[in-house]
């Protein structure tokens, strides 16, 4: 049986472990705090191969460098002078055509085949989580407003995505969005097949199934360096004889003590969950103009944005939460956050230059699964479906071949 160590246990890492441990394998999963309380904890949850593709996109770079003076912006690229962060820029700006985006799309969609497949399977395998199959709904206050979006699904239906998608009118959108106010809303599309989870119950669901499976879970446990005692790779003082890295923004500093340099940056978002009054929302909703997204879940509703290079900590800035909250309840009938039950966060999200997660092999016996960007929940279950053999067994598919941590 072979010994693997699973660095990080976000969503990426705790699906990681698993399929490992599903596959056979005996597994250690180590993180420097608690599992799941990274950039896994705040986000939306949203599972859309619908709505998968890279951040680099044709126009991006202008509308990011536009945005640096402003303190609300959406999408901001501030320039600062790094030369780590120059040279991440420079990458991106080259990826940033039209057919490079096409390609990174393609990609994903690629990746992304068996993904809800896959979620059904976890409930299946008994894995207890929250999980919402009312489809992604993407509203927009004017047919402008939309424009991108319309098409960008044109791109991912050409690139291999066979979901279903809706074109809505407003009434039409506000009934499949009852909380959605019809006067401030005149256009949306629907995509059907989506799904969204509470992404702090899947990653709990999965850790307790890795549990039972016999994964043995280390937390508040930093590791600094990957080192070799012989044939052995030794991880925070357990010898192994596989190591995946899966620590995000983390995994630059600890690919760096095996000599090797990953082009990831911490993106910073933030996010507010929180009850409130009036009709919450209950699908996966995107508002176009504002940027902002939006999960309905069981007890609670959470409102993520801002998308800001190079993010540089996890202070919360209240200010800059209040702003896009403020735009997302403008598309809203009367839910409204209750003040004294709002939870803010604020988190790094692990971009690549070109939009596309490193997975693959680093070193002897040592991988990387890191570099999901926004699409952590999304991209998770494929993920670890095709990380598993690959370590296992040295057995890789066509569809990692974009994702070469090498590339």
């Amino acid at each position: 049986m072979q010994r693997v160590a699973v660095i990080g246990a976000g969503v990426i890492g705790v699906a990681c472990a698993y399929e490992l441990a599903r596959a056979g394998a005996e597994v250690v999963l180590v993180d420097a705090g608690t599992v799941g309380q990274g950039a896994s904890r705040g986000n939306t949850g949203w599972v859309t191969p619908s709505f998968s593709y890279p951040l680099a996109a044709p126009g991006v770079v202008r509308q990011g460098l536009r945005s640096a003076l402003d303190r609300d912006g959406a999408l901001v690229l501030r320039p600062v002078p790094d030369p780590s962060y120059l040279r991440w820029l420079w990458r991106f700006r080259e990826r940033c055509t039209t057919e490079r985006f096409a390609e990174a799309t393609r990609a994903l969609a690629a990746l992304n085949t068996r993904t809800i497949e896959l979620l059904d399977a976890y409930a299946a395998d008994g894995v207890p989580f929250e999980m919402h199959a009312g489809g992604l709904v993407v509203a927009a206050r004017t047919e402008a407003g939309l424009g991108t979006y319309r098409q960008l699904f044109a791109e991912l239906r050409r690139a291999g995505h066979e979901s279903r998608l809706e074109d809505l009118d407003r009434d039409q959108l506000v009934a499949v969005e009852p909380a959605l106010d019809p006067g401030a809303v005149s256009c949306g599309l629907h995509c059907v097949t989506d799904r969204f989870v509470r992404p702090e119950s899947l990653v709990a669901g999965l850790l307790g199934r890795a549990r039972a499976l016999g994964v043995e879970v280390r937390e508040d446990v930093r590791v600094d360096r990957i080192a070799r005692i012989g044939s052995d790779i030794v991880v925070a003082g357990e010898r192994v004889d596989r190591a995946l890295i899966a620590t995000g923004v983390g995994s630059v500093a600890l690919a760096a003590t095996l000599g090797v340099r990953l082009p990831i940056l911490g993106a910073k978002g933030y996010s507010i969950t929180a009850s409130g009054s009036g009709t919450a929302p209950s699908t996966a909703l995107y508002l176009a103009e504002a940027k902002v997204g939006v999960s309905g879940y069981r007890d609670a509703v959470r409102i993520a944005g801002v998308f800001e290079l190079p993010g540089r900590d996890t202070t919360i800035d209240r200010r800059r939460i209040g702003v896009f909250v403020d735009r997302a309840v403008g598309y809203l009938a009367d839910w409204r956050p209750d003040a004294s039950t709002m939870e803010s966060w604020a988190g790094l999200r692990p971009a690549t230059p070109d939009g596309l997660p490193l997975i693959g092999e680093i070193a002897p016996r040592v991988f990387v699964a890191s570099g999901h960007g926004m699409l952590g929940v999304t991209l998770a279950p494929a993920t670890a479906a095709l990380v598993a053999p690959l370590i296992l067994d040295g057995r890789t598919g066509p569809e990692l071949a974009p994702f070469a941590p090498g590339r």
